[in-house]
């Protein structure tokens, strides 16, 4: 994973260290809610990118 960060340009790397600060400091409902939605846009690999919410999404209704 961590090689895989690396490879990210600097634009990428603070956007996935962005969402993983908030996804740290989210509550555990938010939590939930982005693990499933991340899990969604794996398996439907389809989904645009604007689709996996990010840490600005956590404060939108479910």
């Amino acid at each position: 994973m961590l090689s895989a960060f690396a490879e990210l340009d600097p634009r990428e790397q603070a956007a996935f260290l962005d969402t993983l600060n908030a996804y740290l400091y989210a509550s555990p409902q938010q939590r939930r809610r982005l693990r499933d939605a991340w899990r969604d846009a794996v398996v439907d690999c389809r989904a645009p990118a604007a689709a996996v919410p990010s840490g600005d999404d956590l404060t939108a209704p479910p």
